[in-house]
């Protein structure tokens, strides 16, 4: 079994469905285990009107989701939450791609 194919029996076990869209557009589904990002104590930031939440959550997602890294909007669906993607880099082992790691900013209801 490839590294990409442990990983995918990974995702199928620990993860959970999850649909991406990049431009506003789907581009693919997967699955991909989301974690929140612990190390990070303030979730509530100074905005315009007021502190917003700022809720981040570490994504490994399975290498066959069309992730793309230049600077274009993209966003996560799982389930009722909706994410933007902040980062986003493969992780690979030699040519082969093992999965995506990235970190995703929760976006609040009101801001879709």
């Amino acid at each position: 079994m490839s590294f990409a194919g442990s990983f995918t029996a990974i995702a199928a076990r620990y993860g959970r469905p999850v649909v991406l869209f990049c431009q506003g557009e789907e581009a693919g589904r997967g699955q991909a285990v989301l974690r929140p990002v612990l190390d990070r104590q303030v979730q509530w930031f100074p905005s315009p009107l007021g502190k917003q939440r700022q809720e981040e959550v570490l994504c490994l997602a399975q290498a066959d989701l069309p992730f793309r890294t230049g600077g274009e909007e993209q966003t996560v669906q799982a389930g009722e939450e909706v994410y933007e993607v902040v980062s986003v880099r493969p992780v690979e082992a030699g040519t082969e791609r093992i999965y995506w790691h990235g970190i995703l900013r929760r976006r609040e209801a009101d801001a879709l």
